[in-house]
């Protein structure tokens, strides 16, 4: 299995000059824990709710004025869409994130997460467990 196949496709993004208010406003509307900071098609940086929480609010940032390009993680490990989830993990955990945009060509095509991750072995679990007890039956 790689990980275009289980990569949230359209992540949400949003410019370096965009606020922490308008990312933050962004996040609680979709449901989600970061966006991707996009310039020229390119990305730049990735901005999670932690990153809100700690850097700005504990820097007494005003949220309404303060840039995204403030307080983002700059040039976020990536990884290609063709890659398998064993690479993923791998990355994941040794670079201690839970989210690692997906990239075809250069481009940003999605954002794979640990809990993507979590569910996709856990199927695969359950189905190994599920073979085992059918061969312990026979």
């Amino acid at each position: 299995m790689n990980v275009r196949q289980l990569m949230s496709k359209d992540p949400v993004t949003v410019q370096p000059e965009s606020t922490l208010q308008e990312a933050a406003e962004k996040m609680h509307k979709k449901n989600i824990g970061a966006v991707l900071v996009i310039e020229n098609g390119m990305l730049k940086g990735i901005l999670t709710d932690r990153d809100i929480a700690l850097t700005a609010a504990a820097q007494g940032l005003d949220p309404k004025n303060t840039p995204v390009s403030q307080c983002m993680v700059p040039d976020p490990i990536s990884i290609d869409a063709n890659a398998d989830i064993d690479s993923a993990l791998r990355i994941m955990n040794r670079a201690s994130v839970r989210r690692l945009p997906v990239l075809e060509n250069g481009k940003v095509i999605g954002v794979i997460s640990s809990s993507d991750l979590a569910e996709a072995i856990k199927d695969q679990f359950e189905q190994f467990v599920g073979l085992e007890e059918a061969y312990a039956r026979d």
